[in-house]
């Protein structure tokens, strides 16, 4: 079975280098490439349909989260594989929320991208080996659903700055509080909503404050 696929990134020679790589597979075949978000739809809604999407996330006129969640709903079949210069948790877990199946970054080998294809078309996730731990373990325990909050307005302020990848001291010098006070925040906010890791917070924070 031969892997068709549509490669949606703003770059033109990135584009080139990936057609290159992939080019020399047997069972590989790009039919198509985009330069954003609408130019995708457009390839699609001229009946071509690839297995897999390999898209970028910051694109012009629509990105790569955007255009993941439009075709979650047109084009369920699809397979959506974010292939990004981004590693940070909130581009992870925004992207696996639109919809995407898998996620590498842009520095893996020939190898490992191949094999995420292969990977998404037998029906499966894909994340990359570089990406943090905690995605992986938060994805394989949960796709959190809190039964309720109970965190107070304090809580709720100090949450949505770790989702923004703040430390402690950072969040204790823009709220003027003292690091053991954030630090108790902290651990309530852990209790209060039975997530155990800063990625759970980010996804609980990404569901329900945007």
């Amino acid at each position: 079975m031969t892997i068709k696929i549509i490669i949606a990134d703003d770059h033109q020679l990135f584009i080139d280098g990936i057609k290159s790589i992939l080019s020399k597979a047997l069972d590989i075949e790009t039919i198509g490439e985009a330069n954003n978000g609408l130019e995708v739809i457009k390839l699609l809604e001229n009946n071509i349909i690839p297995d897999v999407i390999l898209t970028d996330i910051r694109m012009p006129l629509m990105d790569g989260i955007t255009l993941t969640k439009t075709l979650n709903k047109t084009y369920p079949n699809l397979k959506i594989l974010v292939l990004s210069m981004f590693d940070q948790t909130v581009d992870v877990i925004e992207m696996l929320n639109a919809g995407a199946k898998g996620y590498v970054t842009k520095n893996v080998d020939k190898s490992e991208l191949i094999s995420a294809l292969h990977t998404l078309v037998k029906g499966d996730y894909y994340f990359s080996k570089n990406l943090p731990q905690d995605i992986q373990d938060w994805f394989d325990k949960e796709r959190f659903q809190p039964e309720s909050t109970t965190l107070t307005k304090r809580e709720t302020e100090i949450l949505k700055l770790i989702a923004k990848g703040r430390t402690s001291i950072q969040i204790a010098k823009h709220l003027k509080l003292s690091k053991y006070t954030v630090d108790t925040h902290r651990k309530n906010i852990h209790k209060k909503l039975g997530i155990k890791s800063n990625t759970g917070l980010v996804n609980y924070t990404l569901k329900h404050f945007q």
